[in-house]
């Protein structure tokens, strides 16, 4: 439910289980982990992303994929 765009603003309900499941995230990461989510939840693209951090773009691919694979892990979880 969550991972799908709404089109509209969340309900207090939805704001409320939004931020659990990324402070649950969140806590989860590892130094390298943690700025590549925060610049990508601030929209920033792969490359942006390499460049400022100072990271190969597969580099940073690869650890937003390994964020993907934990939400979803969670997602299936609860």
């Amino acid at each position: 439910m969550w991972l799908e765009p709404l089109g509209r603003e969340p309900t207090p309900i939805e704001a409320a289980v939004l931020s659990e499941t990324v402070e649950q995230l969140l806590a989860g990461l590892d130094e390298q982990e943690r700025p590549v989510l925060e610049l990508s939840l601030q929209g920033y693209t792969t490359r942006e992303i390499s460049e400022q951090l100072g990271r190969a773009e597969r580099t940073v691919r690869l650890l937003r994929e390994g964020v993907r694979h934990r939400l979803e892990r969670m997602r299936e979880e609860g």
